[in-house]
């Protein structure tokens, strides 16, 4: 998955996890990367109606994600990169509807693992496509990133069973 570039790639990669999480649905991760997965290529692909498709997709290992284990900061934190794309679909229609349940989903994350890097990413890419009139923009999302960036350098990367995801996306926002 961090090797997938296009958009052919990650759809390879997500069918993959597919037939991992289908040969093992009792399994938390193989159900999390099967639902992160289809959320990272709807934020690749343009056509609006194959974006919600994938983010339902998503949806639907997400369930299966909160079923067997809802105590888990990443499935939280999950939850609300699924909201966040439906958001990134149509931010003006979307952000009322879904703004509130993306809240949630982070500060749930929070309460469990106030130290996972990826609370303060999400927050900050959150912040920074919100619009300066309602409370967004660079200024309000630089120190989420910044405080992203502490946390990702104290993380434990000595295995892949381990999630890294947003690392490099987030120094790119800084």
């Amino acid at each position: 998955m961090d090797s997938a570039t296009s958009v052919p790639d990650m759809m390879s990669v997500t069918a993959q996890y597919e037939m991992i999480s289908a040969k093992w649905a009792n399994e938390w991760s193989a159900n999390y990367y099967a639902a992160f997965s289809n959320v990272i290529v709807s934020f690749m692909i343009p056509d609006t109606k194959k974006k919600d498709l994938l983010i339902d997709e998503a949806d639907k290992y997400l369930g299966k994600v909160k079923t067997l284990n809802s105590k888990s900061d990443e499935t939280w934190v999950l939850a609300a990169l699924i909201t966040n794309a439906r958001i990134s679909v149509d931010g003006q229609n979307r952000g009322r509807q879904y703004g509130g349940e993306f809240n949630q989903n982070i500060e749930k994350a929070k309460s469990i693992n106030p130290d996972n890097p990826r609370v303060y990413y999400l927050r900050g890419t959150s912040l920074l496509y919100t619009p300066e009139m309602y409370g967004g923009g660079k200024e309000k999302a630089k120190p989420y990133f910044t405080k992203a960036e502490e946390l990702f350098a104290k993380e434990d990367k000595s295995t892949v069973l381990k999630h890294h995801w947003g690392e490099k996306q987030n120094l790119d926002f800084l």
